[in-house]
């Protein structure tokens, strides 16, 4: 009988203790998991304006030739830096030589011809001042005088004109750069117009991009803006330096040009040919913004856990925009005024209670 009077008593006390376990789980629940809460708000931000476009040198050149001949020397490759007036191609010349030999000796003969009828000149006038002379004799004179003048300006002028073209047959640096392309070899025919060498300065480098005719108003000359390299991810200032006034050959999108303003390591980064990203940030407007560390990813779904109007944690879905400072632009599934739970003592699931401190 005792046994079975204290395992009675044993029994009452853990039924006693059950109930009372339950009824502290059940006032939890009805109080509700406390939470942190955060309203949403419209955050101001300056408006950003997107645009890709292709870097370019500043100063660049596609060198050619006036003459038709052989390619005696190229001198030059890709990549290689060049000095101002520095040699780069070399064509066959031997006709230009003999040409500009040929013109000395014509002007060395007209030199002499000159000195001539200028002494000839010169005595006839002493003569004709002292009635020595007839006025024929100083007529005839002055004409070969004159005559002799001209021979010999023509002469020099060929001369010029020999020299240049003779500068078409030694292609040379217009300025100090780096060489980018080589377009003939030794031994290759050259034709007036034929593209040689291309050559680029690498001081300074410009993005060319294009606008669309919706937001060419809005951008103007000398806005600031921030260039993105895709391969680099360097971010790099720079300023919009031209836009066209025409989109006639563009297809409605206006060519424009940003001056890039790197710093002295950014500038090695930069070359011509690589794709960029320009931001513009002008205006402001009216976003919807949440922290990053609230965001919920679940497979390919996104959300923010909020207060349902129940009272109770409630997961959206959420569509993501643009990244800003650690936080990101949310375009659909919230609105201003909703609550944001930003902070919980309990793992949170759809249909709790909560109730914020």
């Amino acid at each position: 009988m005792k046994i079975q009077k204290i395992a009675i008593i044993f029994i009452a006390a853990g039924l006693l203790m059950q109930s009372c376990g339950n009824s502290s789980e059940e006032q939890t629940k009805a109080d509700g998991a406390k939470i942190t809460t955060q309203n949403v708000d419209l955050a101001n931000i300056s408006k950003t304006y997107q645009y890709s476009g292709t870097v370019s040198s500043l100063k660049k050149s596609t060198l050619s030739t006036r003459i038709m001949g052989q390619i005696d020397q190229v001198l030059v490759h890709e990549g290689d830096q060049v000095q101002k007036g520095q040699l780069l191609v070399s064509l066959r010349s031997n006709d230009i030589d003999a040409q500009k030999s040929q013109v000395e000796a014509n002007i060395i003969a007209a030199e002499a011809a000159y000195k001539n009828a200028e002494a000839d000149h010169k005595r006839i006038s002493s003569l004709f001042e002292s009635k020595s002379a007839t006025q024929k004799e100083l007529d005839d004179i002055t004409t070969h005088y004159q005559m002799a003048k001209a021979q010999l300006t023509s002469a020099k002028k060929a001369k010029v004109q020999v020299e240049e073209t003779l500068a078409y047959a030694n292609i040379r640096a217009p300025y100090s750069g780096v060489i980018t392309d080589r377009f003939a070899d030794s031994g290759d025919m050259a034709n007036p117009g034929m593209p040689l060498i291309a050559i680029e300065s690498p001081d300074q480098f410009e993005v060319i991009t294009r606008i669309p005719e919706t937001e060419v108003n809005i951008v103007e000359q000398e806005d600031a803006v921030k260039v993105e390299l895709k391969n680099s991810k360097e971010i790099i200032k720079g300023k919009i330096t031209h836009i066209s006034p025409s989109s006639r050959f563009s297809g409605a999108q206006f060519e424009a040009r940003v001056l890039l303003q790197p710093t002295d390591e950014q500038k090695e980064l930069i070359r011509s040919g690589m794709f960029a990203n320009i931001s513009l940030q002008k205006g402001e407007e009216s976003k919807i913004l949440v922290a990053d560390n609230l965001i919920v990813n679940r497979g390919q779904l996104t959300g923010v856990w909020t207060v349902s109007q129940s009272g109770s944690a409630l997961l959206r879905w959420v569509q993501l925009g643009k990244k800003y400072n650690g936080q990101t632009e949310i375009l659909s599934g919230l609105s201003e005024g909703d609550q944001l739970i930003i902070k919980s003592e309990e793992r949170l699931y759809d249909g709790l209670i909560v109730k914020a401190q």
